[in-house]
């Protein structure tokens, strides 16, 4: 994530449809500012710290969503989530960058297992987990927001070809 992104990420994470199922709310210019910058700084997957990155096309660097991701404490599992721009959708970007994610987490971490965690009724990003290959592991009733849904949690096991010890990214 950078600060030259900041009108992108305020287009998108302003639609208030892409927040509907998000754990984030829509920030003020100086908030979100200040959150890019942090972002662009961060670490990557530090243990009980939650990371957002950006999500590109290939042909070049434009900001089309972002994606969370979160190692837990003991560094065993993580979490992620992801908010793509209403054009940027149904081309398989999503499921691309969920893909790339889950590449890095493994070569990165120690990570056991990816948690994906959403609201049943928000079909597009099901689609997205199952295409990256999560599958459904439990499902309850709960409220978010103050609205009582069903939230899916859909989970991606480390796989046999990625047990050898991890590396660190360089300059981390």
């Amino acid at each position: 994530m950078r600060v030259a992104d900041l009108v992108t990420f305020q287009n998108y994470r302003s639609i208030p449809e892409l927040g509907r199922f998000q754990g984030w709310t829509t920030l003020s210019d100086a908030e979100a500012a200040s959150f890019l910058v942090e972002m662009s700084q961060a670490a990557l997957f530090t243990p009980g710290e939650w990371i957002q990155i950006g999500i590109t096309t290939s042909e070049s660097d434009e900001l089309m969503g972002d994606m969370g991701i979160h190692v837990s404490s003991d560094g065993s599992t993580s979490e992620l989530g992801f908010t793509l721009a209403p054009a940027a959708q149904g081309r398989g970007l999503a499921t691309g960058a969920v893909v790339q994610a889950l590449r890095l987490i493994f070569a990165c971490t120690n990570v056991t297992r990816v948690w994906g965690i959403t609201d049943s009724r928000n079909t597009r990003s099901i689609r997205v987990l199952e295409r990256a290959g999560f599958r459904l592991q439990e499902s309850r009733a709960t409220t978010f927001r103050g609205e009582n849904c069903v939230e899916d949690t859909y989970v991606f096991m480390r796989p046999p070809q990625a047990n050898q010890p991890a590396t660190r990214v360089a300059g981390q």
